[in-house]
């Protein structure tokens, strides 16, 4: 045999024993997984009030199905509740329970709201399913509205050939009842009856 031949020969076995030495093992990384509406924060959710619920306790009902219970207070429930309405919870999720901050029952608040102008006129405002709103007789043009936070978002209509941003002036929920809405803009307080 060449010498050559020999040499390699050698090296690829000297490279299969090199190879062949045992090397530490990595260990895995183990993770926790929780689900969710398990893990401590604030969350934000859309959906409906269940079967389950009691004075104290809201059975909701999230969009994709999944079912939380929420400890509430009065004071927390803008609009009241009842079995298939739908609301926008905020809630505080701790290692104990889930406790509602605020829950704005969207089916009370999706109505035609008026109320008298400072000149004596009636003005009003609807907020209709979808996301869809109209004024009349209002010095402002709302047409589209959502609750986010726990706020009221009325969106003006988008000019032709204006490309800016849509505006939307932010409202407070103050109070909200089947026949009542009171919201807040800074300083600014506004009452409203239910038409409809």
């Amino acid at each position: 045999m060449k010498k050559t031949t020999v040499f390699w020969i050698f090296s690829v076995l000297l490279l299969f024993a090199a190879c062949d030495e045992k090397k530490p093992q990595v260990q895995p990384v183990q993770f926790d997984i929780r689900p969710l509406d398990e893990i401590p924060g604030i969350f934000e959710a859309h959906g409906v009030i269940g079967t389950g619920t009691s004075m104290n306790v809201l059975e909701f009902v999230s969009d994709n199905n999944d079912t939380l219970y929420v400890k509430v207070n009065n004071q927390a429930v803008m609009g009241g509740v009842k079995v298939g309405d739908e609301v926008i919870l905020i809630y505080n999720v701790t290692p104990e329970e889930n406790v509602a901050s605020v829950a704005v029952n969207l089916t009370s608040l999706q109505h035609v709201w008026v109320q008298r102008s400072l000149d004596g006129q009636e003005q009003s405002i609807e907020l209709d399913e979808g996301g869809r709103a109209a004024t009349y007789n209002m010095s402002v043009n709302y047409d589209k509205w959502k609750v986010e936070s726990g706020s009221l978002l009325l969106y003006s209509p988008k000019k032709v050939g204006d490309e800016g941003p849509v505006l939307a002036d932010t409202f407070d929920i103050v109070y909200l009842t089947s026949d009542s809405l009171v919201l807040m803009n800074g300083r600014f307080v506004s009452e409203f009856g239910r038409y409809n």
